[in-house]
């Protein structure tokens, strides 16, 4: 949470501090994080922390055309609200209203109804993106709202990087290029078959994620830029405009036509289209993939028909730009570049090699040149299925010879570097029948050497490249790995039979506490907890039945008046409990039922001594804090709060569970509280210290007193 300290979005989106600025840094995180002018289609990406879900997710921007009135006139060079004088907020994002000047969506809080018919278009194009059924090689768009004169688009993150920052280092061979190329066709005939056009492929909305895939993302984003230059993206299937999925497999797509995707195109003519035209220029710039022939041309509507070939064409100049390191097309601006796609053809895949063919049919003028998807996605699978296993090279080592004569039978061992060569035992030979002649004796070593004999024909091979082995002597043959296995599992039988030895020895019995035996102080160090940071319970009177009882059915260990820190009192309450309390707090009935209250110095010390059964609640405390505990609704109820270090407690038959709170109340104050609810023959204890957020130390400190010397009154 540290990192994500910046402003917050539709109150539940927390953006980082500042993001890091766009550069080599930022390619390999795999995230941009600023608005380059230059090139527009790169919207800022960010992550962000959900403080609803407690989840990390991606929020890409989208600025919204700005619109501002003739009489408002731009005055100093600071900004306000926390935007600087160009416009940017302090946090690296386009605020779509300049500093200085109210603009037209300066509007305070997420708005997921917009009153402009412009910006209402765009949300409903990403929202009804959004609205696609999930597939493994898309994205999830989880919610869409216009806030600070921008569209914002939140989706999920992924373990994954942008091709772009992976071409940022050097290009791909062609068949990983195929590979990638062969998800995104996946990718696109599902958009289609539902009857969309992406219109967004372009290398910063190509995910390559850690397992290898691409996933093909920006379809909300694609489609709310192009709604916002007044074409509708949204294709002619009646759907509802929500976020919620559809089921998969709904058969909404199948009836579209596949050209039916661009038939929005075609409903703006003369002075409308030319001006969605003019608008896409400024808002898509100078990026190949997004112009093909037909996004190119004339408004006179001599392109043709756009559809799914549109896509096509920017997955080759995609392909073209993965193993050529540079577009197609010279990009220094949209104008030029839409007259070059249109008068001349591509320049040459000359780092293609087999892959070479594919990109220059997908980037042909013509749309109905273009190859198929079926087509398509058969050459990809080849070129995929031909491609050359990985070269090993230096990595293939062979070892030394063996010294001296060597075994003719024994075949050059070649190994990787780092793997090791197992030496496997000599066979005995098998004695085939009782009547076979009987083997001659062994020569004894030390006559072999002296006679200059060689190696015997009987011995084994030694280590490889040393020589031959040493005989072993008679009598001292190794140890069986056999043997060894008996060895260690004799061992480990005998250390658990010592552990149950030492804990029916040693360990203390629920019975012995009733019968004025060791007291739970002297199980309070085995609970696991520090002294003092919580409640040390024990194992509580058994009643001399030692049975039948429920969890927490104990007694809570407590501290002595000897063990208080300085500053504090050991006060035995009317209610029926003791517990320590701060010298100078005073005392109140709380509000509700069975409540009591010390409060002193801006702090305060509630006390429930029993209230709420386990009959009624359950017998489980983490989670009666969590869901049922009255004294924690205005947490649960608040707009932003946060819970840390819940855990449960469980030491003999006492039941207890913990935890820090943090929200924000009612008059907009910072709360901290740490809470304690234990169970006592039946019955909900509670100790919750409250305090301001600034005090956390001393909240802690309060806490660590009451909780740790809190005892109910025995019966």
């Amino acid at each position: 949470m540290d990192e994500y300290a910046g402003r917050v979005l539709a109150e539940r989106y927390r953006l980082p501090a500042r993001p890091a600025a766009d550069g080599p840094d930022a390619a390999a995180d795999g995230f941009d994080v600023t608005f380059d002018v230059s090139c527009p289609d790169r919207s800022p990406v960010t992550r962000a922390f959900d403080t609803y879900s407690g989840q990390e997710v991606l929020i890409r921007q989208v600025p919204l055309p700005e619109v501002v009135d003739a009489e408002i006139v731009a005055g100093g060079d600071g900004g306000a609200d926390g935007f600087a004088a160009d416009g940017r907020a302090q946090d690296g994002f386009a605020s779509g209203a300049p500093a200085g000047r109210p603009g037209r969506w300066a509007a305070p809080g997420a708005d997921r109804d917009p009153r402009d018919p412009v910006v209402r278009r765009a949300l409903q194009a990403a929202t009804a993106a959004a609205q696609l059924p999930d597939h493994p090689l898309l994205d999830q768009v989880f919610d869409v709202f216009t806030q600070d004169g921008s569209l914002w688009i939140v989706g999920e993150l992924l373990p994954a990087r942008p091709l772009a920052a992976l071409l940022a280092g050097r290009p791909l061979s062609p068949h990983r290029a195929a590979e990638i190329a062969a998800d995104l066709l996946t990718a696109l005939r599902a958009l289609h078959a539902h009857g969309w056009l992406h219109r967004n492929v372009t290398a910063h909305t190509v995910l390559v994620c850690d397992d290898g895939r691409a996933v093909l993302t920006g379809l909300a984003a694609g489609a709310a830029q192009e709604a916002l230059c007044g074409y509708d993206p949204v294709p002619r299937v009646p759907a509802a405009v929500s976020l919620m999925k559809a089921a998969a497999g709904s058969g909404a797509g199948d009836a579209c036509e596949e050209g039916g995707a661009g038939a929005a195109e075609g409903g703006l003519t003369g002075l409308a289209a030319e001006r969605a035209r003019q608008a896409r220029l400024q808002v898509v710039g100078p990026v190949t993939e997004r112009w093909a022939p037909e996004q190119a041309g004339p408004v006179d509507g001599s392109g043709g028909p756009l559809g799914p070939a549109a896509d096509l064409w920017a997955v080759g100049a995609l392909l073209f730009r993965a193993v050529q390191g540079q577009p197609p097309f010279p990009e220094d601006s949209a104008v030029e570049l839409t007259r070059l796609v249109r008068a001349q053809a591509p320049a040459e895949a000359a780092a293609g090699g087999v892959l070479r063919p594919v990109i220059e049919a997908l980037l042909c003028f013509d749309p109905a040149g273009r190859p198929g998807a079926e087509e398509l996605r058969g050459r990809l699978r080849a070129l995929v299925r031909t491609a050359p296993e990985p070269d090993l090279g230096r990595r293939m080592v062979s070892l030394p010879a063996l010294e001296g004569p060597a075994d003719p039978r024994r075949l050059p061992i070649l190994r990787r570097r780092g793997e090791l060569v197992r030496r496997g035992r000599p066979k005995r030979p098998r004695v085939r029948s009782r009547s076979a002649a009987a083997r001659p004796p062994r020569v004894p070593r030390s006559s072999a050497r002296s006679s200059g004999a060689g190696p015997q024909a009987g011995e084994s091979l030694g280590r490889v490249g040393v020589g031959p082995a040493a005989q072993r002597e008679p009598g001292r043959r190794g140890r069986a790995p056999r043997s060894l296995g008996r060895v260690l599992l004799t061992v480990i039988l005998l250390l658990v039979v010592a552990g149950i030895a030492y804990a029916v020895v040693f360990l203390p019995k629920s019975g012995r506490n009733a019968a004025g035996g060791p007291s739970g102080a002297d199980l309070s160090g085995s609970a696991g907890a520090a002294p003092g940071s919580s409640p040390a319970p024990s194992s509580g009177a058994d009643d001399g039945k030692g049975a039948g009882r429920p969890p927490g059915a104990g007694t809570p260990q407590t501290t002595t008046p000897g063990d208080l820190a300085p500053g504090f009192a050991l006060r035995t309450d009317p209610a029926g409990f003791q517990i320590a309390v701060p010298k100078g707090w005073q005392r109140r009935t709380g509000p509700e039922r069975g409540q009591v209250r010390y409060t002193g110095g801006g702090y305060e010390l509630l006390v429930v001594p029993g209230r709420d059964t386990t009959a009624r609640f359950g017998a489980d405390p983490l989670a009666y804090q969590q869901d049922a505990e009255p004294e924690l609704a205005a947490f649960r109820g608040a707009g932003w709060s946060s819970a840390a270090g819940l855990r449960r407690i469980d030491v003999g038959q006492t039941a207890m569970a913990e935890g820090t709170f943090s929200w924000r109340d009612g008059g907009g104050r910072q709360v901290y509280a740490r809470n304690l609810a234990m169970i006592d023959r039946g019955r909900y204890h509670l100790v919750l210290v409250i305090g301001p957020e600034a005090g956390r130390a001393a909240v802690d400190r309060f806490y660590a007193q009451a909780s740790s010397a809190y005892r109910p009154e025995q019966p």
